[in-house]
């Protein structure tokens, strides 16, 4: 009897941990979503460009913590491309990006937070908001 207590005990452990290691991963994927819509909450509506496809028009932005990519959300299907102007160094962009309509899409990932930025569009009368 008493071998089978102990057995039915580590079972019990076991059983335990297991199920403790299942709720442990869990959670950062439920967290996840939360932060995303956190992300999205914050958005910002794009109303067409300056004549060259930059946007904000004749200006610059700055990515906030609300985000840690820069995401767009465009009407019609529209290539977008990322340009940063670092504190020190030359100004740069990153490719090309096909953003599909009415859906989210990555125009940078990994962003850091207060990084100076504009988007270019391959057309000038977009619609639709940014995420950063």
């Amino acid at each position: 009897m008493r071998a089978r207590s102990r057995t039915m005990g580590a079972l019990a452990v076991a059983v335990l941990s297991v199920g403790g290691l299942a709720t442990a991963t869990a959670t950062p994927a439920a967290a996840a979503p939360s932060r995303a819509l956190a992300c999205y909450d914050h958005s910002h509506s794009i109303n067409g460009t300056d004549p060259n496809g930059h946007w904000p028009p004749y200006s610059s932005t700055y990515t906030t913590s609300y985000c840690n990519d820069i995401n767009v959300k465009m009407t019609t299907t529209v290539s977008v491309r990322t340009c940063f102007d670092p504190t020190n160094g030359d100004p740069y962009c990153n490719g090309w990006r096909t953003v599909y309509a009415n859906t989210w899409g990555l125009a940078a990932t990994d962003v850091r937070d207060g990084t100076n930025f504009w988007l270019l569009f391959s057309s000038t009368g977009v619609q639709g908001v940014a995420a950063y």
